[in-house]
């Protein structure tokens, strides 16, 4: 019994795929319609359809070396950072640290490459170049400072970042005065 309704199933959905005419029209809205029966205003459209076969695997023929290797496509160059920008400190910031440490966070417009390294300017004393985009400035004095961090590829600054002003506050240690006899005034 399954296997009845199986073909009867099979036979009625085969009769829709061999449907010849097909029609397509446009509502006033805008929508494409397609079907296999006219509508009230129509354009009668033909489409051929090809038959693709697909050739015995017997028979084919190996494709022939070509007398010439093919050449290797050349590896891209990988994208480098060409900008940078200070995050913090902002401008004018006032940083209290007792060790006189400062914190640079930095952005590049790409990530750094195995030759592209940062450098911190401090008051226009270059610091040691990294390859880190966060650098710690360590036992500055207190007061205000003019940081700027400068691009370096291959030794060579390719960008730079505007110069901030911070200023650093530092707790001192007075020291007692020395004990005595007070005299008198």
């Amino acid at each position: 019994m399954r296997r009845t309704w199986l073909l009867l199933l099979i036979g009625a959905l085969s009769n829709v795929a061999y449907a010849s005419e097909y029609y397509r029209w446009v509502d006033e809205n805008g929508t494409v319609h397609f079907s296999d029966a006219r509508p009230e205003i129509s354009i009668e459209m033909t489409f051929d359809v090809d038959i693709l076969t697909q050739p015995n695997s017997g028979n084919v023929a190996a494709p022939s070396s070509p007398a010439t290797p093919p050449i290797p496509p050349i590896p891209e160059a990988p994208a480098l950072a060409t900008r940078v920008t200070l995050l913090s400190p902002t401008n004018d910031a006032t940083i209290r640290n007792n060790q006189g440490m400062i914190n640079i966070e930095l952005s590049t417009d790409l990530p750094l490459g195995k030759n592209q390294k940062v450098r911190a300017l401090v008051d226009g004393k270059s610091q040691p170049s990294q390859q880190s985009l966060q650098l710690a400035l360590d036992n500055l004095d207190r007061g205000s400072h003019t940081i700027k961090v400068q691009l370096l590829q291959d030794g060579k600054v390719i960008a730079t970042t505007s110069s901030v002003t911070v200023f650093l506050h530092r707790a001192i240690q007075r020291k007692a005065p020395p004990k005595g006899k007070p005299t008198p005034r």
